[in-house]
């Protein structure tokens, strides 16, 4: 150890030089403060060994200086003193002596103190070094955490911006509101118009929380998008996105989820619920009319039949409100470890009004959680059926391509009823005809079209469905379970579909602008109907049926029926 003997007594330092030297210690001498505290720069000793009375500087002075100067670490300070009262004992440890040694002094004591100062030192050294090493775990800990918020921050906002592309969580007759546990939700919950311009709702539930959650929501996302902007069914989305998830997520992650179909134009509500709590409808006074309860697995689970894609369709009435909501609400906690629960949920729905549950609910929520921790993310949503048929701010959110110049073409289908028990043809036919030709702005009405002439050939032609049926709340679900059954027996008939493109002339590019003409044909192979029975009216027509050839007729330059009634041909113009 490098010892630094300060003291004005040159008999006395004489003395610890030798004592000290013996013991195998290198000692530095200084006699006075002063040079006590250079010698101390100098050479940077383990220890001093400070006289208390010393000339131009003592030794209380010296060894405060010592001390500000070394606080890098422990240099004990043993001061040497005649003293023996407590007030100058205390003064030397007020200056920042470690321990004092009387004079005249012993050398066992000496080398005891010397030792216990070292151990002391040596154990400062360790934990110094430790200090320093959580110090700088803790910087690396912080720059860590720093690069970690970055990548989540851009990684939330890559996430927001695929999963909510063309979201139309904007449409009016939505209400929602989510309360992710972490940065990232493991709720999904997005919206979009299908060709047809039905509004396709999907409320889903990962299992767990965070980003290992959220993850998947980026192929469910994907599949929901590209699905229903090629106007798929619901029992096709679903069977679509439980393929995604069965291929890229692994087996312990799975989505509980609710898919909707609002169609204002039918007014008719479709819904496939697959874990999710049951979907709540209140009527205008706010009371609950009914619910729609989860009767499939979570998707991601098990490869689906033809069964598991069954789907519930409701009358809608303008008057109700839906509500779909993950079970973290119901899960929620409040204090003593108690869940909000069904039954509470459901007593909000007292006949108060329809137009405040929305709003009682999450407040209900509140209240009950007062500032307990959330252990699961929550989302919910309210359906405005009476306002299904309003659009977003700014229209309804469509893919455009770039116009393909007009070109004739032709195209033909065919439709065996093997096939229709098991496809839905017009997502098909929709997308092959944007390939051939691409009319931005009328892909709707091409779906609305193939949709209607597609519906009467399938019901009405094949499967003998009487449109007035749905006339009645009753009849309007007989209608649907009626079809469900035929379809699902139905051995021979067919369906044709024939398309059939021409350019516009000259003429009528000069009047109407570049274009062109889609004819349709539509034949099935059935007994065919009579259409002159049918009362098909759009005004002051607010039921589910008997609206259909209107329609047509208002978005169709011609349409006429041959044969039984089994063929029918529409022309289409389209300009851009």
């Amino acid at each position: 150890m490098k010892i630094l003997v300060v003291d004005d007594d040159r008999v006395n330092s004489t003395l610890l030089n030798r004592l000290l030297g013996r013991d195998g210690h290198t000692v530095i001498s200084a006699f006075d403060g002063q040079e006590g505290i250079k010698k101390f720069e100098q050479e940077r000793p383990d220890l001093v060994l400070m006289d208390v009375r010393m000339p131009r500087l003592d030794g209380y002075d010296a060894a405060r200086r010592i001390k500000a100067v070394s606080s890098d670490r422990f240099v004990p300070i043993i001061f040497l003193t005649a003293v023996t009262d407590e007030e100058g004992l205390a003064r030397c440890i007020d200056a920042g002596g470690d321990d004092f040694l009387t004079k005249p002094f012993n050398r066992t004591i000496l080398q005891a103190k010397i030792g216990a100062m070292g151990r002391i030192q040596q154990l400062d050294a360790v934990q110094r070094s430790q200090k320093a090493q959580l110090e700088e775990q803790k910087l690396q800990l912080e720059r860590h955490q720093e690069n970690v918020r970055q990548e989540l921050e851009v990684g939330n906002h890559l996430f927001n911006g695929i999963v909510r592309a063309g979201s139309l969580l904007d449409a009016p007759c939505l209400n929602h509101w989510t309360s992710p546990m972490s940065m990232f939700n493991g709720d999904l919950l997005v919206a979009s118009y299908n060709p047809a311009g039905g509004l396709i709702i999907m409320l889903g539930d990962f299992t767990g929380h965070g980003l290992s959650a959220a993850v998947g929501a980026l192929p469910l996302a994907e599949t929901f998008y590209d699905m229903t902007a090629q106007g798929f069914s619901i029992g096709e989305l679903v069977e679509g996105v439980n393929a995604k998830l069965l291929k890229v997520m692994p087996r312990r992650m799975f989505c509980a989820a609710c898919i909707l179909e609002v169609d204002y134009r039918q007014q008719s509500l479709t819904v496939w619920n697959g874990g999710l709590p049951d979907v709540l409808i209140a009527d205008a006074e706010g009371h609950l009319a009914g619910r729609i309860v989860s009767s499939h697995l979570p998707l991601g689970v098990i490869p689906m039949t033809r069964e598991d894609q069954k789907v519930e369709i409701l009358e809608m009435k303008a008057d109700q409100r839906i509500f779909v909501y993950s079970d973290g609400l119901i899960e929620a906690n409040g204090h003593d470890q108690e869940m909000f629960g069904s039954e509470r949920l459901e007593r909000i729905f007292n006949g108060s009004g329809a137009a405040g549950l929305f709003k009682s609910i999450r407040i209900d929520l509140e209240t009950f959680r007062d500032g307990v921790e959330q252990t699961d993310d929550i989302s919910l949503l309210e359906i405005v059926c009476d306002k299904a048929g309003e659009e977003p701010t700014g229209g309804k959110q469509t893919q455009e391509r770039d116009p393909i110049p007009p070109s004739a073409w032709s195209a033909s289908f065919r439709y065996s009823a093997e096939t229709l028990r098991s496809v839905d043809p017009l997502p098909t036919v929709i997308n092959v005809l944007m390939k051939l030709q691409a009319p931005s702005g009328h892909r709707e009405r091409i779906y609305t079209i193939l949709a209607e002439l597609f519906s009467n050939a399938l019901d009405h032609g094949l499967l003998g469905l009487d449109t007035q049926m749905k006339t009645t709340p009753e009849g309007f679900m007989r209608y649907y379970s009626q079809r469900e059954e035929r379809l699902a027996k139905l051995e021979d008939g067919y369906i044709n579909l024939d398309l059939t493109h021409t350019p516009f002339g000259p003429e009528d590019n000069e009047r109407h602008g570049q274009g062109g003409e889609i004819r349709i044909r539509m034949e099935d192979s059935g007994p065919g109907f009579n259409q002159f029975k049918i009362h098909s009216s759009l005004e002051g027509n607010m039921g589910h049926g008997g609206r259909g050839i209107a329609l047509i007729r208002s978005l169709c330059a011609k349409l006429v029926y041959h044969g039984r009634s089994n063929i029918a041909e529409a022309i289409y113009h389209w300009t851009f």
